[in-house]
């Protein structure tokens, strides 16, 4: 569903994550809506759902790109830099934790 949904590259699967979350706000704001009275088709309710998911939609998107054009480069000092700042990474727990829980969406409390 959310390799469907989105124009994302396939990379680290992330498709699959934004697909649930946007199944998880869609479903709270019809929740919602039904609660207020409104039918489940109302255009406000997609539009309000549209507005809760598009910052991190875009987002992840972006991310994916950058590292898709990153590892993409065959400059050997780019790739240097790139393998260092990755070894950085993966040795700093909290970043690592932090980027990893920001990939599938659990990091950010959902408006």
């Amino acid at each position: 569903m959310g390799d469907a949904a989105h124009t994302i590259h396939p990379l680290a699967g992330q498709g699959v994550n934004l697909g649930l979350m946007d199944a998880y706000v869609l479903s709270d704001e019809i929740k919602q809506g039904l609660e207020r009275g409104l039918p489940a088709h109302d255009p406000l309710l997609l539009a309000r759902f549209e507005r809760r998911r598009m910052p991190d939609n875009l987002s992840m998107m972006a991310a994916m790109e950058s590292f898709k054009r990153l590892f993409a480069v065959n400059n050997p000092l780019v790739r240097w830099a790139r393998n260092w700042g990755m070894s950085k990474v993966n040795k700093l727990g909290f970043v690592k934790q932090h980027l990893a829980m920001q990939a599938m969406g659990i990091e950010r409390k959902i408006k």
